[in-house]
């Protein structure tokens, strides 16, 4: 057992932790784009809906920032195409 293997957990570790960052309003969270390092608000960001979710994107150069999914199976939520979502 190595010093590191004390900070090991599983997920439900960071429940609390994640539940900070997913009850906030999402529009006034910032991202920047993977593809020409832009940074938006989502709510500023170019939105393309369908009944089952939404895809995102970066007002600046057009790549899909994020991919927002809603099926019978659960919510989906992709971001690839993002560096990060700062709150």
């Amino acid at each position: 057992m190595s010093d590191n293997d004390c900070y090991v957990l599983d997920g439900n570790a960071a429940a609390g932790l994640l539940h900070e960052f997913f009850v906030v309003d999402v529009t006034t969270a910032h991202t920047r784009c993977g593809g020409c390092g832009a940074t938006h608000v989502l709510g500023a960001l170019r939105v393309y809906a369908v009944p089952m979710g939404a895809v995102l994107r970066c007002s600046s150069c057009q790549r899909i920032l994020l991919r927002a999914v809603k099926t019978p199976h659960g919510r989906w939520l992709e971001m690839s195409g993002a560096q990060y979502l700062r709150f």
